[in-house]
């Protein structure tokens, strides 16, 4: 029974040292900072696009708050490259599954995640839309 017992756990440790990883690593995206209505270059896997953070409303709990919801940042960007332009609206909440919105432009479908809203809102000042910079990744779909 011993036998049998340590024969079984060399085939699994065998079976699982055999094991190929199929899936390809991806290539890491670099976010890019996009101030308030100052139009900014991303780059989305071989071409550039302009990206332009046309409106921001904040609605997040300030610093020292204790809120019943975290709130969130609606964004609008106006993106194009070359020949054409869309707008994309964006609920930026600090959750990486929903950050995100998908466009198509030219054609082609692409996918828009923010990573990230500064300033954060605190209770002793407000922001001011100038001073906005959303953290965002463009890459085709």
């Amino acid at each position: 029974m011993k036998k049998t017992i340590l024969f079984a756990l060399i085939w699994v440790a065998a079976v699982a040292c055999d094991q190929k990883q199929d899936a390809t690593p991806q290539a890491e995206l670099k976010a890019t900072s996009v101030p308030y209505r100052q139009m900014t270059t991303v780059a989305a896997a071989g071409s550039d696009l302009k990206v332009d953070l046309q409106e921001i409303t904040d609605s997040r709990c300030p610093k020292n708050v204790v809120c019943i919801q975290m709130g969130s940042a609606a964004m609008k960007f106006n993106v194009s490259d070359a020949s054409n332009k869309v707008d994309v609206n964006v609920i930026y909440k600090g959750d990486r599954k929903t950050d995100y919105q998908t466009f198509t432009l030219s054609g082609q479908t692409y996918l828009l995640r923010v990573s990230e809203v500064l300033p954060y809102p605190e209770t002793t000042q407000s922001p001011k839309l100038e001073d906005y910079k959303v953290d965002v990744t463009i890459e085709k779909k």
